[in-house]
């Protein structure tokens, strides 16, 4: 496959259409905004600087590579998948990443995207139920059956969750389209910088401002997101 059409299947499966039902999580944003703890565009950022990306880069980063390096192992990819879903700390961020990341399973195994079929498959035949499918998981899995590189897969890995986070923003208020553009080009080489350092070698987090957020979100009180 060659460097260009990797490109344009990346951008496929990362752009706001296709259906990952991303846009339905904030990542603790919304409470943080009817708390009053967020404000403004640079209440945005700081969160998303000291929050949202460092997780990534701690937590999802190593398992999405690991389940890129496991691909074409279904029973590898299951304890890769277990071992997400025993070190994550918030249920509310935990089902997040497994909603989003069974969409992705759904969707790409109806479009023949290689690996994903027979991983959906253990799942099913595990009986592993809504414990399983965790997104850095299932995009690793992707990346791979695209032959995408590592940086590629990660590179569209962190610009979902960025834009996802800045949209969230956008959508709640907090943000104008044009200072949403502005965050995320001030976001570009912080991003590009992360990535050029080593993948860690253990996945591990600690975003407490966000992940007690999405907890303390209200399950009584209408709320445009899931967390």
């Amino acid at each position: 496959m060659t460097d260009a059409l990797s490109l344009i299947r990346l951008m496929q499966t990362t752009d706001s259409a296709f259906p990952s039902g991303a846009f339905a999580f904030s990542s603790g944003l919304e409470t943080l905004m009817n708390e009053g703890r967020v404000r403004d565009a640079g209440d945005v950022h700081a969160v998303l600087s000291q929050q949202i990306m460092p997780r990534w880069f701690s937590f999802d980063r190593p398992f999405l590579q690991e389940a890129m390096d496991a691909a074409d192992d279904a029973q590898r990819l299951l304890d890769v998948d277990a071992r997400c879903h025993v070190q994550n700390t918030s249920d509310r961020l935990a089902d997040a990443s497994r909603r989003i990341g069974r969409s992705l399973l759904s969707v790409h195994s109806r479009i023949g995207t290689p690996f994903v079929g027979d991983f959906d498959a253990a799942i099913a035949q595990a009986k592993r139920g809504n414990a399983a499918g965790y997104e850095p998981v299932v995009q690793g899995v992707v990346a791979a059956g695209l032959r995408l590189s590592p940086l590629q897969a990660q590179a569209g890995a962190l610009n979902g969750v960025v834009t996802a986070f800045v949209s969230a923003a956008v959508r709640l208020g907090c943000l104008g389209a044009i200072e949403a553009q502005s965050l995320l080009a001030q976001t570009a080489p912080v991003m590009a910088d992360g990535l050029s350092t080593p993948c860690p070698a253990r996945p591990g987090s600690f975003s407490p401002l966000s992940e007690i957020a999405a907890v303390r979100r209200p399950a009584t009180h209408a709320s445009l997101f899931a967390t």
